[in-house]
C-alpha cells in the first residue's frame, strides 16, 4: 500500500490543532515560519479557510488555515502559531497550525493503518501512530489539500491577484 511506504521508517513533522497532534512527512516540508513575522495579503472571493497570500523567498505563497479547513473553526493566533511551508504538486503552500512541536522518526510498528475511518470522506488520513502516551494522526497533505481546497482555483486566484497587482504598480 502506497500510504504505508510513505511513512515507514521516515521522519514526520508533528503539529497541533488544539490538543490533537498530526504528522506530515518531513520530505514535503520546506520551512517553518513564525506567524508574527508574516504579512498576509487577503483577496476577494477566497474560501474562508484560505487566509490569502504572502511573499516568501521571492514567490507568492497561498496561506491555508488548516484548522478552518478541517473543522470550520477559525484559528486564534498565539506566540506559538506557526506556518508550515509545504511543497505540493511543485507549489509551495503555507499551512497555519496552532504549533509545530517535533520532528520524529516513526518506527513502522507504531503505525496503525486500519481503515477504521473509511466510512467518512477522510482520504487524507493515512493512519495513527501510537507513541507511548501520544496518538499522532498521520496526514497525506496532498489529499488533505485536494479535499479541502480547490488547488487549481487557488492557483488561478493567485495568478489573477499578481497580474492585477503588477498592473496597479505600473
Amino acid at each position: 500500500m502506497e500510504e504505508q511506504i510513505k511513512f515507514q521508517d521516515s521522519k514526520v513533522l508533528i503539529f497541533k490543532l488544539g490538543q490533537i497532534e498530526y504528522g506530515i512527512s518531513i520530505s514535503q516540508v520546506v520551512s517553518i515560519e513564525r506567524m508574527q513575522a508574516i504579512s498576509i495579503t487577503s483577496y476577494p472571493n477566497r474560501p474562508p479557510h484560505v487566509l490569502g497570500v504572502t511573499s516568501i523567498r521571492n514567490g507568492v505563497t497561498p496561506i491555508v488555515d488548516i484548522r478552518a479547513a478541517l473543522t470550520g473553526e477559525v484559528l486564534q493566533q498565539t506566540d506559538v502559531t506557526r506556518m508550515i511551508i509545504v511543497k505540493v504538486y511543485d507549489k509551495e503552500i503555507g499551512l497555519v497550525v496552532d504549533a509545530a512541536t517535533d520532528v520524529l522518526e516513526l518506527p513502522p510498528e507504531t503505525i496503525d493503518y486500519t481503515n477504521i475511518l473509511e466510512t467518512k470522506d477522510v482520504s487524507y488520513i493515512i493512519g495513527v501512530s501510537k507513541l507511548e502516551s501520544r496518538l499522532v494522526i498521520l496526514l497525506d497533505i496532498e489529499n488533505l489539500l485536494d479535499d479541502t481546497t480547490n488547488l487549481d482555483e487557488l492557483k488561478q486566484m493567485i495568478e489573477s491577484f499578481m497580474t492585477n497587482k503588477e498592473k496597479a504598480e505600473s
